[in-house]
């Protein structure tokens, strides 16, 4: 016999989105039921068991790879922890203006750029930085979800978690919510919204190969780019699933004709923006530049970790078009078009050329290309939702990167936020 729970709200997923919903929920009385699929996973946070534990690594039929967080907070346990303000066509073409929920974040949350001391003895970021500026790309330290002064500037394990609780991630938010009274279940896998006369009333669910039901009054699918368009295609929503974009990145690195490269020095701490809407590129922490190639499965370069103090790294974000989908199975169908591919190659060669001109030898340079981190589009807004992010079924809301329509090809954790609390008010 299943399980039944009557609630308020009920959330699906515990990333941005759906933690600040939960959070703003539970601050107004209301009862919140939050459901994850992952586990709160604790002992792997900072180390390299999150790729055994929290990661969950897809390909797609055409060889991109996808990663995603499977546990509570969702991918903010093993993003970068950048911030960036939403992309402009929310705005210019939606209407969607988040400017005041941006500054309420960012005060808040005391998201700044990375201060001088954070990185003054950063040797290869520097020296990345120098050949940029003398080939006439300004490299520019980023705004951050990270409190600098709790950092251990010299750990890189942002895409691991955070051990030292100096980056930001969705928990802090799930823990507010708790507190005000909201219910958190994890291992809980959501299979379909319920709907009546045209409304949603709940959702169906697995914990460990039981049934449970939750009918709510509301329900919110915050389960992600993959995650959501499954629910939303078993609840009957079938053209859901569609335009499915990944922001792929290409990840580099070689090793130094001499001196230290990028060893103990973090990742995405600067940025070239110049081309924001076809590419970002930026620097790399050796150890990541390095695990990268490894999962791309460059296994010859395992002899480069010999080297890994001398090794130094810079990555290509590509806002890629929205041209992949995930079918039924859950099965990932996304390749890069040939706009996709000459525009990637435009970024790469700008990075190659600014690691070369830093002192990196041009043959060792390795290329992981195809890692895709943001995957979205696939119950964008115009197509599934609408601005109020609601679907045509009444009182069925979806918030997370799925609703956006197109690639920023920027880091969307403080764009998620904004559109939930933006949402959560209007509910």
């Amino acid at each position: 016999m299943a399980k039944i729970i009557k609630t308020d709200i009920v959330i699906v997923g515990s990333g941005p989105g759906g933690a600040t919903i939960a959070r703003e929920l539970a601050a107004k009385g209301k009862d919140v039921v939050l459901l994850e699929k992952g586990r709160d996973h604790q002992r792997s946070v900072g180390s390299v068991l999150a790729y055994a534990t929290m990661y969950d690594i897809k390909k797609s039929q055409d060889g991109i790879l996808v990663r995603r967080g499977i546990t509570t907070g969702g991918s903010t346990m093993l993003y970068s922890g950048n911030a960036y303000d939403p992309p402009a066509f929310l705005k210019n073409s939606f209407g969607i203006d988040l400017s005041s929920e941006v500054a309420e974040t960012k005060e808040e949350l005391k998201i700044k750029p990375v201060p001088e001391f954070f990185y003054r003895d950063y040797v290869g970021t520097k020296r990345l930085l120098e050949a940029a500026n003398e080939l006439g790309y300004e490299m520019t330290p980023q705004e951050r979800f990270i409190d600098a002064e709790k950092c251990d500037s010299t750990c890189d394990r942002c895409l691991f978690g955070c051990k030292t609780g100096a980056k930001w991630t969705a928990r802090e938010y799930i823990d507010d919510a708790v507190r005000d009274g909201a219910q958190l279940i994890t291992r809980c896998d959501v299979k379909s919204v319920i709907e009546s006369g045209g409304e949603a009333v709940g959702v169906n669910a697995e914990i460990s190969g039981e049934k449970l039901t939750v009918y709510a009054n509301k329900v919110v699918l915050s389960a992600g780019g993959i995650g959501t368009p499954l629910i939303l295609q078993q609840s009957g929503i079938r053209d859901a699933g569609t335009h499915f974009f990944t922001d792929p990145m290409s990840v580099m690195v070689g090793v130094m004709k001499e001196g230290r490269g990028t060893f103990h020095e973090i990742t995405y701490t600067f940025a070239n923006e110049e081309n924001v809407g076809e590419f970002v590129f930026g620097n790399v922490g050796a150890v990541n530049g390095f695990v990268a190639q490894l999962a791309a499965l460059h296994f010859p370069y395992l002899l480069k970790g010999l080297k890994l103090k001398r090794l130094a790294g810079m990555f290509v974000k590509l806002c890629d078009e929205p041209t992949g989908r995930i079918d039924r199975e859950g099965k990932i169908h996304k390749k890069f078009t040939d706009k996709d591919e000459r525009t990637m190659a435009r970024g790469v060669n700008i990075a190659k050329n600014i690691m070369e001109k830093a002192g990196v030898i041009p043959g060792t340079i390795s290329i992981a290309k195809g890692i895709g981190g943001h995957p979205g589009g696939t119950a964008a807004i115009g197509r599934i939702v609408g601005t109020d992010l609601q679907v045509h079924m009444k009182n069925l809301f979806i918030c997370d990167n799925s609703v956006m329509p197109y690639s920023g090809g920027i880091p969307p954790v403080l764009t998620l936020i904004a559109l939930a609390k933006k949402t959560a008010r209007n509910m």
